[in-house]
């Protein structure tokens, strides 16, 4: 673990919750330290500093992270934009980049006084973050503060509505020190995705399958369908069969149950939370034989409404993973002691399930896009079908946007939650670090042996271990968490952490039936099916 010295105490308790937090998220120590103490000191943060101290800094065999402080004025500009430099330092997410965030008209440039630094973002042309390096060292200037937590507060919530600076050069410089160049991280992915559509028609609203389809063979994306298990009685054939034969670029996933109001939030005993998912996964096992479609076993709980006690019983079900946003959550589970590091890693196991974040698709989700790849998450966007009620063009834009980044693989959520690990290649050994409970691997040439690492379990924390071969009806074989798993070059194995065998369900006999979920359901597809016809005749 790295440690970080504070020079000069910090003003206030919620500089140290967020100090603390990102400690906890990111595997590293703050200490208040004087400057002269740097014994056991991987780095320093200077909380203030003016022209006539620089010289801590300049004799500093540490690297530093500088917030500048000056007795002159320093210009501000209105203006929204901020420019990244293409300093080979900096992230490929960043590099090259301009953003706009509402925030920048706050910021202050940095003063005229620094010497030999290097810009590394600019907002009217002056340098608001700076890079100046020193004897080998790599010392950081910002000309802001660092923000407060409030209790509760994540530092992931400073990348979202119009903000997204602030707390960029601090991240950059943390992962810069704690980063292991050795392991290659999880692939950067991607996924849009949609709630609501059924596939009883070749259309849905203002989907259509087929004309999506061929956009996203187009365009170079892959778009995944979160549909209601009680829409599985019936689907239609030839939509069934555009699904299968197109698994690169249409996908599905669930959308909680019944999808009435926070059916997956209200407090209930712990027997309803299983007959409610057991249902669940009844409605799609039987969907999936009738049609021969594959839905992935993620949960996207309706209207974000997803209580932590029925995550946990989601995860004890055998669900690979859930997708909601981290506002939804915060919202249902206000409580809950995950709520502090949120968001700040690739994934978030909650209650013992993965649980992927997701944002709105507008026009202005470019921040949110380039957040989740800094954080190294799936970049997943998420709307409704009136959110192309005028085309397919925002689609274009943002898949655009996307395919920027960089190296990015487009995936359905199956694939992505099975990705989330990091690898190490050791000789003939793959040393891998699992984010979530199960991955596939393909295992490269001349390996023999995998190593198994899981990023959750704490020293005292325990989880049974698995593997199978991948794709196959092999049955899977339990594994020492302390011991390599055998393996040839080539295959393509999946291992798995705390396996649970699913149970095997009926799924018109796990809950009582009641006419209203029906009726409500009935109600809101005739409605997002006619809106097209109602726009047509209305203009």
């Amino acid at each position: 673990m790295k440690t970080i010295g504070i020079v000069a105490p910090l003003d206030s308790s919620r500089h140290w919750r967020l100090f603390d937090t990102l400690g906890e998220a990111l595997n590293v120590r703050f200490e208040e330290r004087k400057f002269e103490d740097n014994a056991g000191i991987d780095a320093w943060f200077f909380p203030e500093v003016n022209a006539q101290n620089l010289h801590f800094i300049a004799n500093s065999i540490r690297p530093c992270y500088v917030v500048t402080s000056s007795n002159q004025p320093v210009p501000r500009s209105n203006s929204l934009e901020i420019k990244f430099s293409r300093h080979p330092s900096l992230s490929p997410v960043l590099r090259g980049r301009q953003i706009q965030a509402n925030e920048a008209i706050e910021l202050k440039v940095l003063p005229k006084w620094l010497p030999n630094v290097t810009a590394l973002a600019t907002k009217g042309e002056a340098p608001i973050w700076a890079m100046q390096e020193v004897s080998g060292y790599s010392h950081h200037y910002v000309s802001w503060p660092v923000p407060q937590l409030n209790n509760g507060e994540s530092p992931s919530q400073y990348f979202q509505q119009g903000q997204f600076i602030r707390l960029v050069p601090l991240l950059h410089f943390l992962h810069s020190l704690t980063e292991d160049q050795r392991w290659e991280p999880p692939p950067l992915q991607a996924c849009f995705m949609f709630d609501d559509p059924n596939l009883h028609w070749p259309s849905y609203g203002f989907i259509d399958f087929s004309v999506m389809l061929h956009h996203a063979q187009k365009h170079q994306y892959h778009v995944s369908f979160a549909t209601i298990p009680l829409d599985a009685w019936f689907v239609h054939r030839h939509t069934a069969s555009l699904f299968k034969q197109n698994r690169n670029h249409l996908s599905l996933l669930i959308h909680g149950n019944n999808h009435t109001a926070q059916e997956l939030a209200r407090s209930c005993s712990a027997e309803e939370r299983n007959q409610i998912l057991r249902q669940v996964l009844g409605r799609i096992a039987m969907m999936e034989h009738r049609s021969g479609l594959e839905i992935s076993r993620v949960m996207v709980p309706p209207h974000g409404a997803y209580s932590e006690d029925f995550i946990g019983a989601t995860a004890e079900l055998g669900f690979e993973a859930a997708c909601v946003s981290g506002g939804s959550l915060r919202k249902y589970n206000s409580q809950a002691k995950w709520l502090h590091t949120l968001g700040m890693k690739p994934v978030d196991i909650i209650a013992g399930l993965p649980v992927f974040p997701r944002f709105r698709l507008d026009q202005s989700c470019h921040n949110n896009i380039l957040a989740a790849a800094l954080f190294n998450q799936p970049i997943i966007p998420v709307g409704h079908h009136h959110d192309i009620a005028h085309g397919l063009r925002l689609l274009a834009e943002m898949s655009k946007f996307i395919n920027s980044i960089g190296s990015l693989q487009w995936a359905d959520m199956k694939q992505i939650s099975r990705s989330r690990f990091a690898r190490m290649i050791d000789g003939n050994i793959l040393r891998v670090k699992m984010f979530t409970k199960r991955i596939e691997i393909l295992v490269p040439e001349e390996i023999k042996q995998v190593w198994v690492e899981r990023s959750w379990l704490k020293k005292s924390g325990f989880e049974t271990l698995a593997c199978c071969n991948s794709g196959g009806i092999s049955e899977w074989k339990p594994q020492h968490p302390e011991e390599p798993i055998a393996v040839e070059p080539g295959q393509r194995i999946e291992i798995i952490s705390n396996p649970i065998r699913p149970p095997l369900i009926d799924a018109k006999s796990v809950t009582k039936l009641h006419l209203w979920p029906y009726l409500r359901r009935f109600l809101t597809e005739t409605r997002d099916r006619t809106t097209p016809a109602l726009r047509r005749f209305l203009l």
